[in-house]
């Protein structure tokens, strides 16, 4: 008997669903697995070891399905099968694609920064008539005489193009502008937006913002210094220093207060990282001109960006500091609520202020058990910022913001954050600046990746005494400092050399 089925060319069976099912899923299965491989590739982050193995898999599995679905076979159930098995995988490979694509933008966009941004304001009584800077003619400006000159200059010729010839009256710190702006004796004054933060930490003075409104706004842009790619970031001891900015709702990149100041000493090769605070009120010598070798507090350093304190602090411990990493009080409170809440154990019982007020107009204190607290966004930045609940302040915050940073390492490199990564991702940028290549970064992920090493972190904070002092920064205006404990510093210095030598730094139980 004669079969009156139709034969295809050269007596093959016709193409059947079953067939060209599997051949669209063969199809879609490859082209997954190139872009798959293109953009692993692009984000340099592979290791040799695991590119190899990745080709390998895909290679094989392309190989399977080219066995079960190139030959015309009349049983197309395997071809059923492994077609849905292959969009299963196809799905899998488009879903890590956009996750490699959305973590390779982020690093790109928050590594590498080249430029800082320095606001400077008139600023005038909240009662004034002037709506804007065209209301101002023949106003008399308080200026300060000493200070940001650079700025102050570059704002008058700026206001002096619109309005003509200006009357400015010069003060010696901040506190006399102010007052003469209080008392009537000048109209406006023209303030760096980083001595308003500074300002407002003054007794007399903490409610600067409530009384005046700023009628003008003068921003320049400064040059960081570039970091050429390290190809010995893997083997060699670096430091970086960790900012917490003060500023709260603006720019990232705008010069601002460092309320966090944390040296991360990082030792590649033994996988060991050491954490040291500096209270932010830490009185130090400035190292940039015009107050070079001048002391002030630490803090105001950040007020002529972070580069400044870096040098800074750089100085004081004898080391070199290449990279920063820095983040607003915003950023923290949103990367901590993108990680679903960090745990922390706290030294003692306390109570703090958030630092918000809420759209209700609510401020929330928030409460903090002795031992083991689960915190959100906000909590968390309580938690950093509270220092009047203990004996010894600023030592004690400096801690606790030590303790926050390793919560939140610790809940990062968890499996858990797979299902997170896209709220991280838009909480980190925007709020989070690095000055460190992406090339370093890469690699420094392929490393891990190579050995998946565990890191010993430990943590030390130096300490130091009350006292009030003259401030370069502010006219050697004199304000509260905590002068350094020497014994503290020298030890400091001696955990740096330890971990940059190899060795594994023994910190004091009491610290």
């Amino acid at each position: 008997m004669y079969s009156n089925k139709k034969r295809g060319s050269r007596g093959h069976l016709p193409m059947a669903i079953g067939d060209w099912f599997g051949l669209a899923c063969l199809i879609l299965f490859f082209v997954c697995s190139l872009i798959l491989l293109i953009r692993l590739l692009s984000t340099q982050m592979l290791t040799t070891g695991l590119v190899v193995a990745l080709l390998i898999v895909l290679l094989v599995l392309n190989s399977l399905h080219c066995f079960v679905q190139l030959p015309r076979r009349r049983n197309h159930l395997p071809k059923f099968i492994c077609g849905a098995v292959a969009l299963v995988l196809s799905g899998i490979m488009i879903y890590a694609v956009s996750a490699a694509g959305s973590v390779q933008t982020m690093l790109m966009n928050i590594s590498g920064r080249l430029v800082e941004k320095e606001t400077t304001y008139v600023i005038v009584l909240k009662e004034s008539p002037a709506k804007d800077i065209g209301d101002a003619v023949g106003y008399n400006f308080g200026v300060l005489a000493h200070s940001d000159k650079k700025n102050t200059t570059a704002l008058l010729d700026a206001v002096k193009d619109g309005l003509g010839d200006l009357r400015s009256t010069p003060y010696n710190n901040v506190t006399n502008l102010v007052d003469a702006l209080y008392d009537n004796e000048v109209d406006a004054i023209m303030l760096n937006a980083g001595y308003i933060s500074m300002l407002e930490k003054t007794d007399g003075y903490a409610d600067f913002s409530k009384q005046t409104r700023i009628l003008y706004e003068f921003t320049t842009e400064h040059k960081v210094d570039t970091v050429n790619p390290n190809s010995e970031i893997t083997r060699e001891p670096f430091v970086i220093y960790c900012s917490g900015s003060d500023a709260r709702d603006t720019d990232i990149n705008t010069f601002s207060l460092s309320d966090v100041n944390i040296m991360a000493v990082v030792n590649p090769r033994t996988h060991q990282v050491l954490l040291l605070n500096t209270p932010r009120d830490y009185y130090i010598p400035l190292v940039s001109e015009p107050y070079t070798g001048q002391l002030d507090k630490l803090t105001h350093a950040g007020g002529f960006g972070t580069q400044e304190s870096m040098k800074v602090l750089g100085n004081f411990y004898g080391m070199d500091v290449k990279y920063f990493m820095r983040i607003n009080f915003t950023g923290l409170i949103d990367i901590v609520d993108a990680l679903g809440g960090i745990d922390v154990i706290s030294p003692c019982e306390f109570t703090a202020r958030d630092i918000g007020v809420f759209d209700n107009g609510d401020q929330r204190d928030y409460h903090f058990n002795d031992g083991l607290n689960h915190l959100n966004g906000h909590e968390a930045m309580a938690f950093c910022r509270e220092r009047d609940s203990f004996l010894d302040g600023d030592n004690q915050r400096g801690k606790n913001q030590m303790t926050v940073i390793s919560a939140i390492v610790d809940k990062a490199s968890s499996p858990e954050i797979l299902t997170k990564y896209n709220n991280l991702l838009k909480a980190v940028e925007g709020c989070f600046t690095t000055n460190m290549p992406y090339e370093d970064i890469s690699a420094l992920v392929r490393m891990q990746l190579s050995n998946m090493a565990e890191w010993n972190i430990t943590s030390y904070a130096v300490w130091g005494y009350d006292d009030f002092q003259p401030c370069a920064s502010v006219g050697n205006e004199e304000l509260y400092v905590m002068r350094p404990d020497e014994e503290s510093v020298e030890l400091a210095r001696e955990l740096v050399q330890q971990v940059m030598s190899g060795q594994t730094p023994v910190i004091p139980e009491e610290n």
